[in-house]
């Protein structure tokens, strides 16, 4: 069969040169779905900035990073360099994803080195000044600066660091001690500088919660530390010693517990028969969570389904809980996912049911959190914005729950090194992070700052996010029959920062973000509660 080209097409041939093609190129940003990278501790994929941040472990080489795999999404999308092999992360990489159009990425990598610099007598904990390459350290001025006797030293990552001086044989310290510290081909020249204090024993922080304080102080090593507190106002002080003082060289800390909020306290440090200034402070308020117990609810927001708050109650006139409820009842009614229940554990008559079901054509797991429901990505995922305002410290949360744990039937996908096969049992979960994200670089709103879209999982929440301050969670893969109480500790990674937002986050199906999960799980929660 022959085949013709048409007249027209013919007729244009030789004016092809003067025809502009102003068909746009189809619009697909692409990002770095994953990557697995030896040594890697944490990493962070800021679509937004297009920025991989990446945390190594000591043991790595920073000059000859390994990376053994590298999803991008879509698939389709082209790396240049390519990011599987080997790297020199010493400073950033620069990279270029490219769909139809260019996008220009970086890869940067820190490396955090343990290192410390300890000597018998020492006042106080060592500044360690890895910048500048400086140790400066305090001693008595009853200690002879020229009879100084070093216990340990690290300046370096463990098991290849090589020193220019072998510094436990070096005892004279009336002038900077000079070192050369030489690892992974680079050599960096260190200064120790040992100088004495007059102060036998001072206060370095102090950080107030509602119900706790916990203290630091400086004082000679080896001396009988510790800290007074009282009620500003009484007689008597309490004490906090022995057992209750954390030592890190002339370094020490406690927490005083069982304080009462809002009010004023005094407290001073002492090491031996000396005692530092004294120092007042003033406890935190306390406060619990709206709506705690699910009482209040409403159909303002939908026909469709209840939703945690009422118009017309001027205590919980606002939303501060939400649910997926938005986006899987679009097909009506039968698609709710968390509705209130009368089967409870507390007086008021109401719990909050999350189920999980197969609503169409996406599996949707019952969930319920602090913050808001934003919006549906077409028939693909949900977009949530987790958070809402909180400045408070709290040391636990506790609930109570019962779960009806159902064998996984859809599984959607699972996180990297996640092996999940139909029939397993699935798993509920609740956790609770306080943080200070701000949301130009996290997505959401001033009230709700952590976007999480469903479709991109490097947005997912990660407790281990630099804008998170503590985080606790739990998991079941079992049923629980019965109403239970369930405590989860909150683990801090400072005293002293103060967060700006809460996230409390409940699911009847913990891997519902990559719809899966079974049709037949159940989770109840009820009674909600901060704990200081």
């Amino acid at each position: 069969m022959k085949h013709y080209i048409p007249l027209i097409f013919l007729c244009l041939l030789p004016f092809a040169s003067c025809i502009e093609n102003d068909i746009p190129y189809p619009v697909s940003v692409p990002t770095i779905a994953e990557l697995e990278i030896k040594g890697a501790k944490s990493l962070d994929i800021n679509a937004s900035t297009r920025t991989v941040s990446l945390v190594l472990d000591e043991s790595s080489d920073l000059s000859s990073v390994c990376i053994d795999k590298a999803v991008c999404d879509p698939a389709n999308t082209v790396s240049s360099p390519d990011l599987v092999g080997t790297f020199d992360l010493t400073s950033p990489l620069p990279f270029t994803l490219t769909t139809y159009q260019d996008y220009d990425w970086k890869l940067e990598a820190v490396q955090h080195i343990e290192r410390y610099f300890n000597f018998t007598g020492q006042v106080g904990k060592c500044v360690i000044d890895d910048v500048n390459h400086r140790v400066v350290a305090h001693v008595s001025s009853k200690v002879s600066l020229s009879s100084i006797s070093v216990a340990e030293y690290k300046l370096g990552p463990e098991g290849r660091t090589e020193y220019s001086t072998d510094l436990l044989n070096m005892h004279d310290f009336t002038e900077p001690v000079e070192v050369d510290v030489t690892f992974d081909g680079r050599t960096e020249h260190w200064r120790i500088i040992i100088e004495q204090t007059e102060s036998a024993v001072s206060f370095s922080a102090l950080d107030a919660w509602t119900r706790v304080a916990w203290m630091y102080a400086s004082a000679p090593e080896g001396a009988v530390n510790g800290f007074r507190y009282r009620k500003a106002g009484d007689e008597g002080w309490k004490e906090l010693s022995g057992e209750s003082i954390i030592t890190d060289g002339g370094s020490f800390s406690a927490c005083a517990d069982g304080l009462e909020p809002q009010t004023e306290y005094e407290c001073c440090a002492f090491s031996g028969d000396d005692s530092s200034e004294t120092r007042t402070f003033t406890t935190e308020a306390e406060a619990q969570l709206p709506n705690s117990g699910f009482e209040v609810y409403s159909n303002a927001e939908s026909k469709n389904f209840l939703s945690w708050y009422d118009p017309a109650d001027a205590a919980l006139s606002s939303k501060w809980w939400d649910s997926g409820n938005v986006g899987s009842t679009m097909v009506g009614a039968s698609g709710v996912i968390c509705a209130p229940d009368t089967d409870c554990h507390a007086e008021g008559g109401a719990s909050a049911r999350l189920n999980s079901r197969y609503v169409v054509i996406k599996f949707a797991a019952g969930n319920l959190f602090s913050g808001e429901f934003a919006g549906l990505v077409g028939t693909s995922g949900g977009i949530v914005n987790f958070g809402r305002p909180f400045t408070l410290r709290p040391r636990k949360l506790t609930l109570m729950l019962k779960y009806d744990c159902g064998k996984i039937d859809n599984i959607g996908g699972v996180p990297s090194g996640t092996t999940v096969k139909e029939g397993d049992p699935d798993r509920c979960q609740v956790f609770v992070a306080l943080g200070d994200w701000n949301p130009r670089k996290y997505g959401g709103s001033a009230n709700c700052p952590v976007q999480v879209n469903t479709t991109k999982p490097e947005t997912l929440f990660n407790p281990s996010s630099e804008a998170v301050i503590a985080y606790g969670a739990f998991t079941s893969d079992k049923t629980i029959a019965e109403w239970t109480r369930v405590e989860i500790p909150l683990d801090y990674v400072s005293t002293s920062r103060v967060p700006t937002h809460i996230i409390v986050s409940c699911a009847a199906s913990m891997l519902g973000d990559y719809f899966t999960g079974s049709s037949s799980s159940v989770l109840w929660v009820d009674d909600v509660r901060l704990e200081y």
